[in-house]
Parts: C-alpha cells; sequence; structure tokens
C-alpha cells in the first residue's frame, strides 16, 4: 500500500512539474525573469544561481514551482492602495498582456504535449493486457433488476457481440470501452448468436455513479482453470491447471457468474465437481470472501491475451496526438454529464483517490499508467484554462480583458474578483476531499 502511494505521488510530482516547466519556458521566451525554479517542496536541499534564476532541488519530490518577477506587485499594489499593479521590466504584468496569456497557457498546454508524449512512448514500446472474450451475459438473468437496454435489444446468455457502431470487439475489454464512453447514445451492435450474425441497436443508460454508459452484461467466463495460486485452497485439495468445473453443489454450472450464484448465501465449504480428461472428481473447497474480491478460491480463470506490438517513430507520435484528443473530446463530453444528476462523490476524485488509482496502475502496466496519466494531464488542462480568477484561464481572461479596453483592471477589482474564484476552488476541493473520505469508507 505505501509503495502505491509513494509511486501515486512521484507520477503526480512529474505532472505538476511539467506544468510549471511549460510556464518557466514560455517565462524565459517572453522576456520575463525567472527568480526561483524549484524541483520538488518544501526545504531546499540543493541550490544554485544561474543568471536571474536560482535553481532549486527540494525535499518533497512532488511537482514543483516557477517563480515570476512581480508575481507579488498584485498584493503591493493593494497594500498600498495603487491605481495600477506596477509594472516593472522584466516582470510577469510588466509583460505585454499577449505575452501573460503565451505564459499561463504554457502550463496547462505542457501537460497536453506530456499526454501525448506518454502515449506515444507506449505505443512505440507496445504493451500487452488481458482481458475476457466477447461474449457476454445479461445481468437480469442473474440479478433482480428492471428491465435492461440488453434486455429492450434481445441480447441473450452466450451471444458474442463483434462490433459496435462498426468498429471490432475482440474482447469483453473493448466493449467496455465503446458502451462506457457512449450514454444515452444509439449504438449499432453486431453480434453472433449460433453462428449466424445478427444486428440490433441498444442505447446505454447512464451510470450515475460513475458518468459512464452501461447495457447490463457481465462477460461470459468459462469456469476453466488457467492456474491455480501456490498455497490457495484450491491447491490445497488437488485442483490442477486445465480442470473445468462443471457443477457446485451438485448444481450444474457453465461460467463464473452461474459460479457465484450458487454461492451467493456464502458458504464457508462448498463441493466442486470438476471434469478432468473425461472423468468427473468432487473437492470439497473452502471459501474465502474478501471485501476487494466476489470469491477467493485461488483459481484463476482463463483469459484472452491482447499484445500490441511497438510501432515506429512516426506512427507513435500519430498514435499519441490522436489518443490526447480523444481523451480530450471524451473528458468534455463527462463534464457535460456532470450536471445530468451524477452522483458527484462518486464520479469527482480527490487527490487520495487519484493518488491510490496511479499506483495501482504503476507497477502493473507502463501502458496503463501512460493511459492514465494522460487522462489526469487532460483533466488540468481543462481545469486550469477555466476563466478563473486564480488559475491560468483567469489569468488569460483579465489580459485578454486588457487588451480589449487597452488597460489594466484596478487592482481591487481583481481582489474581490479573486475571492469568488477562491470560493469556487475551495468548494471543487471539498467536493474531492468529501469523496475521497466517501472512496476509503467503502
Amino acid at each position: 500500500m505505501i509503495l502505491k502511494i509513494v509511486y501515486g505521488l512521484l507520477a503526480l510530482g512529474v505532472v505538476v512539474f511539467v506544468h510549471e516547466a511549460g510556464h518557466f519556458i514560455a517565462a524565459r521566451i517572453c522576456g520575463v525573469v525567472v527568480e526561483t525554479f524549484s524541483i520538488g517542496w518544501g526545504p531546499v536541499l540543493f541550490r544554485k544561481k544561474k543568471g536571474t534564476t536560482e535553481y532549486r532541488i527540494s525535499a518533497l519530490p512532488i511537482g514543483g514551482y516557477c517563480g515570476m518577477k512581480g508575481e507579488n506587485a498584485f498584493r503591493e499594489a493593494l497594500e498600498k492602495k495603487l491605481d495600477a499593479i506596477p509594472q516593472e521590466t522584466g516582470s510577469f504584468y510588466g509583460a505585454h498582456p499577449l505575452k501573460r496569456v503565451i505564459i499561463a497557457f504554457s502550463g496547462p498546454f505542457a501537460n497536453l504535449v506530456f499526454a501525448s508524449c506518454a502515449l506515444a512512448l507506449a505505443s512505440a514500446i507496445g504493451f500487452s493486457y488481458r482481458s475476457f472474450d466477447n461474449r457476454i451475459v445479461p445481468a437480469s438473468s442473474y440479478e433482480k433488476m428492471a428491465t435492461t437496454p440488453a434486455d429492450a435489444a434481445g441480447l441473450s446468455e452466450g451471444d458474442r457481440i463483434i462490433s459496435i457502431n462498426g468498429k471490432r470487439t475482440e474482447t469483453f475489454s473493448d466493449i467496455q470501452r465503446l458502451i462506457g464512453t457512449s450514454p444515452e447514445e444509439t449504438l449499432l451492435i453486431e453480434y453472433e448468436r449460433n453462428g449466424k450474425l445478427q444486428t440490433t441497436q441498444i442505447t446505454p443508460l447512464l451510470n450515475k455513479k460513475t458518468g459512464t454508459g452501461r447495457i447490463g452484461i457481465y462477460p461470459f467466463i468459462p469456469l476453466f482453470v488457467n492456474a491455480v495460486k501456490p498455497g490457495s485452497a484450491a491447491e490445497t485439495v488437488g485442483i490442477i491447471p486445465g480442470d473445468v468445473i462443471t457443477a457446485v453443489n451438485g448444481l450444474p454450472v457453465s461460467h463464473y457468474l452461474q459460479f457465484s450464484k450458487a454461492l451467493e448465501s456464502k458458504p464457508a465449504e462448498a463441493t466442486v465437481t470438476v471434469s478432468r480428461n473425461g472423468n468427473s472428481i468432487d473437492y470439497r473447497l473452502i471459501l474465502l470472501y474478501p471485501e476487494s474480491l466476489d470469491i477467493e478460491t485461488g483459481i484463476e480463470w482463463k483469459t484472452v491475451p491482447v499484445i500490441i506490438k511497438g510501432t515506429g517513430f512516426v506512427e507513435s507520435v500519430r498514435y499519441g496526438v490522436i489518443e490526447t484528443g480523444k481523451t480530450l473530446a471524451l473528458t468534455i463530453k463527462s463534464i457535460g454529464l456532470l450536471f445530468r444528476g451524477v452522483d458527484l462523490s462518486e464520479a469527482v476524485s480527490g487527490p487520495v483517490r487519484i493518488t491510490m488509482m496511479i499506483g495501482e496502475v504503476a507497477g502493473n502496466s507502463f501502458a496503463g499508467l501512460a493511459e492514465l496519466l494522460s487522462v489526469i494531464c487532460v483533466s488540468l488542462f481543462l481545469m486550469n484554462l477555466l476563466p478563473i480568477p486564480v488559475l491560468d484561464g483567469g489569468l488569460i481572461l483579465f489580459a485578454l480583458i486588457e487588451i480589449i479596453h487597452r488597460k489594466p483592471l484596478k487592482p481591487r477589482t481583481l481582489y474581490y474578483v479573486q475571492y469568488i474564484g477562491m470560493g469556487f476552488i475551495l468548494c471543487v476541493f471539498l467536493l474531492s476531499i468529501f469523496g475521497d473520505i466517501h472512496f476509503l469508507m467503502k
């Protein structure tokens, strides 16, 4: 757990550092003096002055900061009740408003570039993951629930979804991704039943807990024992890879949802019948029910390996740019869903949940980490560009107003407007913290 948190903090630190580095580079290009540029926060471990900039390495490796000349001029103008913010040569407020727009925009833009680079690198290296195949089981067959989109579309147990809106679905992960990103959109489903191809239309419901689409299906997971964890209950009783579970307590089962349903009363033990080399063997299996899992038996079910080969430089860059664009469009769409009854405590993640999510995937797959970081970077890009004071978007807005009116806003006006912005940021922060607390208490 601690290691995952460390991974998460370091990854978030990189994202923040990239943001500040964007401001730093733009400020130098625009002639604004950068007085301090630090890698990390907190007590300074190392410092070196080069030119007008003091470069620092600080104790907490979680991002960094870029201190520009004249950033405190706003506070000085308020204290001295000046009619305008002092505009010294080489200071942030002394720069032309258009240059201030460039400097403010460069931080979020650096996050967007970083997202593309991370995805491009994942594409260049190549990656692999495991999923279940594209056969499905309607959830309503085993759960008490209202008619689902899958039911309305006529989907049945064992159907194999071949494509969604013309996009091939080789695995259940492909199905989840296309359904999840299309809430309340009518989709054309091509599926296979008894060797025959059929089509139907389906409209995913909006999952108000996550903001994603859902149609009420589970993967059809055959009860083929792919592997057995050493020291587990399954290994202890003699279940081996290659076995196929055919019954639980005498009740025939053919896939995992049936297996789980047969054990919904959570018995401490169950008689499991396996087929091995044409013979049926009964085992008395001890069962555990940890909070993170449905049932713990020590059995790993058969999955489908998905291998994505590495690509060349041009193709990798193209992939990174295109996928970042898709993530940007999807994020904008997701923000819109927040105003349609989505449970904000579930949909909005705070620093704790984000850190743990990053730490969870960091040690498993670089591709997964790259994808998650790209989502975070794109979210920061959009968040920081909101025209709200204290954010980069607020600085851009004030600079644009100054360009249009050909005179800067008065410090007192900016002061009151900033209070509104700070109130908004505080509300978002409290909401994210509430979401984190809710997440940790589950």
